[in-house]
């Protein structure tokens, strides 16, 4: 009785060499990580009122946006346009635009800073810790790759790299981070579902 041929087996991916890619992707990761964090920071200065001018937007139109790429209003954020008036009178903007689920006529409370305008209350304050934190997600995930130098050439390299820094001080940070990122996200996203 003859048996049948057997194929190959499939090779196992192995960990690429360490050199100077990883780190460097590792770095470009932490630096977007960065630009997260001060995009939040600020973002939370102005929603929380500790910068910009407050004041008051009403909205004489409002529409879907369109989302990238696409040639139609798929469930993209409302954009409201409208007049912006300082709460001291001071400033006034005819062609002011914000964020926000409004219809025409409604009055949104808006900090404004150099012609740019950004919702104000609790609920957009946390919406914009959320981004802080996934920044913390961004950090972990370029952990693996500046700890270990490893280039990834696929998504499981990734993976593998990614699980050979388990039991090492660079994967004790890398959970850390993961914790926190993920952790405070969801509280800070959980309280502006709430608000």
């Amino acid at each position: 009785m003859r048996l049948p041929e057997s194929t190959p087996l499939a090779t196992v991916p192995s960990l690429p060499r360490p050199g100077p890619g990883g780190r460097v992707l590792g770095a470009v990761l932490f630096v977007l990580a960065l630009v997260v964090f001060g995009l939040a920071f600020s973002r939370i200065a102005y929603a929380g009122g500790l910068a910009g001018t407050p004041g008051t937007l009403t909205a004489t139109s409002c529409h879907a946006q369109r989302a990238a790429g696409s040639g139609h209003p798929a469930g993209g954020p409302t954009v409201c346009e409208g007049t912006f008036r300082s709460d001291d009178g001071r400033a006034t903007d005819e062609v002011a635009t914000v964020r926000a689920d409004a219809t025409p006529g409604d009055r949104i409370a808006v900090q404004g800073a150099n012609g740019e305008y950004v919702r104000t209350g609790a609920g957009e304050v946390a919406r914009w810790i959320a981004l802080f934190f996934s920044g913390w997600l961004v950090a972990a995930f370029g952990v693996p790759f500046a700890a270990t130098g490893m280039l990834p050439r696929s998504g499981v390299q990734a993976a593998l790299i990614n699980r050979s820094v388990s039991g090492t001080r660079a994967g004790t940070v890398r959970n850390r981070l993961y914790l926190v990122g993920l952790g405070g996200a969801a509280v800070s996203l959980l309280v502006t579902w709430m608000l």
